[in-house]
């Protein structure tokens, strides 16, 4: 018998890490297996219940890195990334998924950039052959609604239907340019939930810098499963930050499953092998995010840390900081500056007299 969590069928909200399948399609970012199997099991200690770990359909060679991760797990299903493509969900079963991610959009970008000159009856065709093979294999199915945020309602009824009946266990869906505001993504979500009796995932994208806050309301308006990333990594500009998204949840929603104090070095394995550095002002792991300055601030917390403090550092593995405010650099010193900059390199530049 399986010692593997279900990542679905809970009373409280459960996160989905894809740091190992969207973080890696973050510019400049590739995964080794090594790197993968590490991040996973730091996943697990977090107390992550299903981890999307690549998609083995794209080559070979992702095959054989998403088979050796998921040989790898310990205590969390896995999850693998599949278009409607009978031959991807084969792939998907060969590297030994729990769960395979099929996804399709059916918007009318769809039908100008994808599936050009198909109609809607070759998607479902595409889509029910693919959750079918899925289902004969004995893979659990998420199927993904590509750019349901921009795709009118009667379609999104429509192709969940579809799913559904095919066999799906789970519908997505994704924000994939990341448009929703809390109040569209509550209505979304609302609506969906209402309307079906399944689990709801959200993939929520990061365009807009609401990638966090869509997620709160997307729990609060019913949604089973969030999707998350370490540090937010993925396309363009991310996805719901992992790490944010947990310590909301622990102090605003009483969710507790989380070892926050392991934060950092959840970071910094993600920054590790991927070279991406946090902005120092990012909320949880950005340098100055527990750092005081000004002196009437740092007299405070000297006094009392929740006069200036959200959530204690410690709580997140972090530490205060204290650090002595600068004095202003008057418009003298600047002028000397440059001068001596331009003497010593011999070259004309602004005039700051002016």
């Amino acid at each position: 018998m399986s010692n593997k969590t279900d990542c679905g069928n809970k009373s409280s909200p459960q996160i989905l890490d894809a740091t190992l399948r969207e973080g890696e399609q973050q510019a400049g970012v590739r995964f080794s297996s090594q790197d993968k199997i590490k991040i996973l099991h730091l996943l697990e200690e977090f107390q992550i219940d299903c981890v999307e770990v690549g998609h083995p359909g794209i080559s070979p060679e992702d095959e054989q890195i998403c088979l050796e991760v998921a040989q790898a797990a310990r205590s969390t299903q896995i999850l693998m990334h599949a278009r409607a493509n009978v031959e991807e969900i084969q792939a998907a079963k060969r590297a030994k998924a729990d769960w395979v991610g099929i996804w399709a959009s059916v918007n009318h970008l769809a039908t100008e950039t994808k599936f050009v000159n198909r109609n809607k009856e070759y998607i479902s065709q595409k889509i029910q052959a693919a959750i079918a093979e899925a289902k004969k294999l004995d893979l659990k199915v998420r199927f993904t609604i590509e750019d349901a945020s921009r795709t009118v309602w009667d379609d999104i009824e429509w192709v969940t239907e579809i799913a559904l009946i095919a066999g799906a266990e789970r519908i997505s869906l994704a924000d994939t340019v990341g448009i929703l505001e809390p109040s569209t993504c509550q209505s979304l979500v609302s609506r969906f939930v209402n309307t079906f009796d399944c689990e709801l995932e959200v993939h929520l994208h990061n365009d807009f810098g609401l990638a966090v806050a869509n997620a709160l309301v997307a729990i609060d308006a019913g949604a089973s499963v969030v999707d998350t990333s370490i540090l937010g990594i993925g396309e363009r500009t991310g996805i719901t930050d992992l790490l944010q998204l947990a310590v909301i949840l622990h102090q605003k929603r009483g969710e507790k499953r989380f070892p926050l104090e392991q934060i950092p070095k959840l970071a910094h394995a993600v920054q590790l092998v991927t070279n991406y550095q946090p902005d120092e002002l990012r909320p949880v792991v950005g340098k100055n995010a527990f750092t005081h300055t000004s002196k009437y601030h740092v007299q405070a917390v000297e006094r009392n840390p929740n006069s200036y403090e959200a959530y204690p550092p410690e709580l997140v593995g972090r530490v205060r900081r204290i650090e002595k405010q600068r004095s202003p650099v008057d418009r003298h010193t600047v002028i000397e500056l440059v001068e001596k900059w331009n003497n010593a390199h011999s070259q004309t530049v602004l005039d700051l007299r002016t």
